[in-house]
């Protein structure tokens, strides 16, 4: 019976951690499994980020309230968002009957309040963390004209899959959509000159700051 060759089994795991790093750097993609984003509406958190409210929209057919003037919704609005300017929680409910409830509003604060008024009857409501600027700067400005980079591998197809299932949505259609959402949180490609305002345009060179103005 042969023993076993230290030498040779040392061999055979430089070897294998050497293929495993080529057909990484092959891929564009870490040979660790990467664990895809949660994107769950959590109970527990009553502010979303986009990402999960638009997986929200997309697997429970939330409702959308938007509690910004007439005017601010006509300007530009969440995908399916009802117009409800100043409506209050009761209003909402009435609205949305059973279904799962996403707020949005010019402030956080007043989208915070209807949200917390709503929780007192069903813990399946949340509002937009800042509110529809934060759609449109993530799903609707053309990133790369305000980036210091230009978006990693897969980011623009994914993002082409989201807008597109808004426009027509298709519920067959749902778990290839919320594979990009998965894609797009994991990547967190955001406009740079736009991250801190004054400050992030200073640091870049810019001459100016520029505005995603939304309501």
């Amino acid at each position: 019976m042969k023993c076993f060759d230290p030498r040779l089994g040392a061999g055979v795991l430089v070897a294998g951690a050497a293929l495993c790093a080529a057909v990484s750097l092959a891929t564009g993609h870490s040979a660790r499994a990467e664990v895809p984003p949660d994107l769950s509406a959590r109970p527990a958190d009553a502010a979303l980020e986009v990402w999960k409210a638009a997986a929200l929209m997309v697997n429970e057919d939330a409702f959308v309230a938007d509690l910004r003037s007439a005017d601010a919704h006509a300007r530009y609005h969440l995908p399916g968002a009802r117009s409800m300017p100043g409506a209050n929680a009761s209003d909402v409910r009435a609205a949305a009957g059973a279904r799962s409830v996403l707020v949005y509003a010019g402030k956080d604060e007043v989208a915070q309040k209807v949200t917390a008024e709503l929780r007192k009857g069903s813990a399946r409501v949340w509002y937009l963390a800042d509110g529809a600027r934060a759609w449109y700067l993530s799903l609707q400005l053309p990133v790369p004209l305000f980036s210091e980079s230009g978006p990693p591998d897969g980011y623009p197809e994914a993002l082409r899959t989201v807008t597109a299932w808004f426009e027509k949505p298709d519920a067959a259609a749902r778990s290839r959509v919320e594979g990009a959402l998965q894609e797009l949180a994991r990547a967190n490609y955001q406009p740079t000159l736009l991250k801190a305002g004054k400050k992030a345009a200073a640091a870049s060179g810019a001459k100016k700051k520029i505005s995603g103005g939304c309501g």
